[in-house]
Parts: structure tokens; C-alpha cells; sequence
């Protein structure tokens, strides 16, 4: 398989997984859908060594029992790439602004636009961010 063939396989699994799912703090969550993205493309995460979680806080609880401040800083820690945002490729992670004290990251779809979650939208949606904080290549 093409690494873009396999990126593709990794999005589409990411979606069926997720796609008409409620955002909800440790169960459908940014960190969550990332996390389920990367294992379809080899990584070892270990977000249940994080423990459980429902809200905020206790999302930065998590991230700290693995070491961790921000999803910016495990996306680093586990070894993802960090590239220019204008060189994204399907598949890849950014980080965006959002209002969550661990930070807000989703799934780069291609023509500017990212899989994530927004504050007006109970799900995922797919849409061209204000700004792109940081970029890491997940190939």
C-alpha cells in the first residue's frame, strides 16, 4: 500500500468510526480520534495508560499522568513529524485554537479544511480553520 493509499484507509476508518458521534469529554474527543487515526497507521499509543476522564480538567489530569501538558506536546512526544502547516497531506494533525486547556487538534481533509470538533456542532465536521497553530506529518 502507497503511504497516501494508506492515509486514505486511515481517514476513511477515522470517519466510519466517528462520523455521527457527539463530542464527549474521554469517550469521543479530540485526543480520542487522533489517537484511534494513528494506530490505523502503526503508532503505539497509550492513551488508556492515561486512565479515564470527563471534562476538561480531568483530560488535563490525563495528560499528565502520561507526561504530558498539551496534545501539541504528545503529538511531539510520540514522535510525530512537525512540518509547515502549507505542507500538509491528507491525514496529517494539526493544532488549532480552541478553548480546552490540553489544546485542540484535529485531521488535515484536504484543501485547507480539517476533521474536528466545534463548539456550534454536536460532531465531527470538516472545516477551514482561522489558524493553524502547529502541523506534524503522521507519515
Amino acid at each position: 500500500m502507497t503511504p497516501i493509499e494508506r492515509r486514505h484507509a486511515a481517514i476513511e476508518a477515522t470517519m466510519a468510526r466517528y462520523r455521527d458521534q457527539h463530542f464527549q469529554w474521554g469517550k469521543v474527543d479530540c485526543a480520542k480520534v487522533a489517537a484511534f487515526h494513528l494506530k490505523r497507521l502503526g503508532y503505539k499509543i497509550l492513551i488508556s495508560k492515561a486512565g479515564s476522564y470527563s471534562s476538561p480538567l480531568g483530560a488535563t489530569r490525563a495528560l499528565r499522568r502520561l507526561g504530558y501538558t498539551t496534545l501539541a506536546e504528545m503529538a511531539d512526544g510520540i514522535g510525530l513529524t512537525p512540518i509547515p502547516y502549507a505542507r500538509m497531506l491528507l491525514g496529517d494533525v494539526a493544532e488549532i485554537e480552541g478553548d480546552s486547556p490540553v489544546g485542540a487538534i484535529g485531521l488535515y481533509a484536504g484543501n485547507g479544511n480539517l476533521f474536528c470538533f466545534h463548539e456550534d456542532h454536536p460532531g465531527l465536521v470538516t472545516m477551514a480553520p482561522n489558524n493553524i497553530l502547529r502541523a506534524w506529518s503522521v507519515l
